[in-house]
């Protein structure tokens, strides 16, 4: 029984001796891997481009088809909805500056038409004072020998002046005496006194008169509107306008 055993035990110990020579001495066989491409190691782990990220740009990593990188696109703001999409700027290509808006030209103001002006006479007298005793003889000096104060002189008017505006802004050029009294209520002016001479100088009736190319109106001196050419003159009356040809003309002005 033991001889059985031993032998069995025996080639046991053949069979493996034989399959461990046998395993040794044959050909060494290649591991099954993928071969993998020749180049350059990459310097670290690169991640998988997110396409969500990238939205589908080449990057630097995407090879161009001509084997060149392909840059980065540069992306801006959408345009607004009704603008026009504007040219991107090419690297190196200086932005003119934007021209200052020019602000528009001042429109000259329209010239009026000038007035046409007009011409009257004017002429002051006082014929009645001479050698009149009844004249206050502290004023006989102011009295002229023939009796004028002014002559008959062109003055230039404008359009609805009246006589008492020409008498006014005359006087006041020749440099004359001039006394008068206005009333705003009844936009009149009544004349006191000329060159010194007073109302009530020669008597009770006496004073300051005015006619137009020879009439006397029945209304104050501020009311009478001119026309081209009239002819005013001045007089002094002693007898309520009787001594100056008033009453034949209907006139009371003083």
């Amino acid at each position: 029984m033991r001889k059985n055993w031993s032998a069995l035990t025996a080639c046991v110990l053949a069979l493996c001796l034989l399959a461990g020579c046998g395993a040794a001495a044959g050909p060494e066989r290649p591991p099954l891997t993928e071969p993998v491409a020749e180049g350059p190691e990459p310097s670290g782990p690169s991640q998988p481009a997110d396409p969500e990220q990238t939205g589908g740009q080449a990057t630097a990593e995407d090879p161009a088809p001509d084997g060149t990188a392909a840059l980065p696109e540069e992306s801006g703001p959408a345009p607004a909805e009704g603008q026009e999409e504007q040219p991107p700027e090419q690297p190196g290509q200086e932005t003119p500056p934007a021209q200052p808006e020019q602000p528009p030209e001042p429109q000259q103001p329209e010239t009026p038409p000038a007035q046409t002006q007009l011409q009257c006479t004017l002429e002051i007298r006082c014929d009645t004072l001479v050698g009149n005793s009844s004249l206050d003889p502290d004023k006989a000096e102011l009295v002229p020998g023939d009796g004028v104060l002014l002559a008959a002189t062109t003055v230039a008017f404008s359009q609805g002046e009246s006589v008492f505006n020409v008498l006014q802004r005359t006087m006041k050029q020749q440099k004359l005496h001039l006394e008068f009294v206005q009333t705003p209520l009844y936009n009149s002016a009544y004349i006191e006194g000329i060159c010194n001479l007073y109302a009530f100088d020669a008597g009770d009736l006496s004073g300051w008169m005015y006619s137009v190319n020879g009439v006397f109106p029945n209304y104050g001196c501020s009311q009478y509107t001119l026309q081209d050419g009239d002819a005013v003159c001045w007089v002094y009356t002693c007898d309520l306008g009787a001594d100056v040809g008033a009453e034949s003309t209907g006139g009371n002005n003083q």
